[in-house]
């Protein structure tokens, strides 16, 4: 008696051919990707920056600074 995963390899083997191969390996099943290959996923996620909140941290300085402007030019 097979087991499924003997089943599931003598299935492949019958019915695949290399561009089913390419699926399974290329793009993912669940739709977070939303059509991106594993690859292109890969590279537009977020990763670690080891210094910290970078992006946010500036984005608060660039803010007060705009902040700081405005209020100086609408009191003067």
């Amino acid at each position: 008696m097979a087991t499924d995963i003997e089943r599931l390899v003598s299935f492949e083997e019958a019915y695949y051919d290399q561009y089913d191969y390419y699926n399974l390996l290329e793009y993912s099943a669940h739709a977070g990707g939303k059509g991106r290959s594993k690859r292109e996923i890969e590279l537009n996620t977020n990763r670690h920056c080891p210094a910290g909140h970078e992006r946010k941290i500036a984005e608060k300085y660039h803010n007060s600074q705009m902040k700081r402007r405005r209020t100086k030019s609408s009191s003067s």
